[in-house]
């Protein structure tokens, strides 16, 4: 129990070290660009990789179980953080490289832990249906498609994965009555999905 203790707190402890040094980079960055120090092109690929960096501390956070707001608020540097959020929210979506930057998911750093948790959760639900057979109702499956869609479609970046998975509904919509008189199509179907989840969570460096 003490040793699970002790690398739970080594493990807050190292994420809130980098929380602390891309929050700093992030604001140190705007600073300078302000100042006419930086280049735009230079400012925009730093801001990006400061912004992947977020994004994997953001999934770091909901693997191991931390809630993001009670770690800024022990550490007293919510402000700083909200800050660097709204530095990367008010970059031009013409500036700011399209796979992480677009209207419809720019604050969406903020609810990363949140839709991970949704998207895999959905993810898990629509195999099972599809794998099980359990529900025969294929306006029911349809609809799972859609909620998977619509928590993909709020996550930055993944634009290739999220055209799989629209290609994925797509073959299922079409021929939705085919698929699910037969255990093997449905399989199939079932099998692409999960191997599109693996693909997401390995490009996010979670656990497979």
């Amino acid at each position: 129990m003490k040793n699970h203790r002790k690398i739970d707190i080594e493990i807050k402890s190292k994420l809130e070290s980098e929380i602390y040094a891309v929050i700093k980079t992030i604001l140190s960055l705007a600073q300078k660009y302000q100042s006419g120090i930086l280049k735009d092109n230079f400012f925009q690929k730093s801001i990006k990789n400061a912004s992947n960096d977020l994004l994997t501390i953001n999934i770091s956070l909901s693997k191991y179980n931390f809630i993001l707001s009670e770690m800024l608020k022990s550490m007293n540097y919510a402000d700083e953080y909200y800050r660097a959020i709204n530095i990367i929210n008010k970059i031009s979506p013409l500036e700011f490289p399209a796979e992480i930057y677009s209207k419809s998911v720019s604050s969406s750093f903020l609810e990363i832990p949140k839709i991970t948790s949704e998207i895999t959760s959905s993810f898990i639900t629509l195999m099972d249906a599809l794998k099980l057979n359990a529900f025969h109702d294929e306006d029911l499956i349809l609809g799972l498609f859609a909620n998977l869609k619509n928590h993909f479609d709020k996550f930055p970046g993944l634009e290739l994965s999220k055209i799989k998975l629209q290609k994925i509904y797509q073959e299922y919509e079409h021929n939705h009555r085919r698929i699910n008189t037969n255990k093997n199509n449905r399989d199939l179907i079932a099998d692409e999905l999960y191997a599109l989840f693996n693909d997401f969570k390995s490009k996010l460096n979670l656990e497979l």
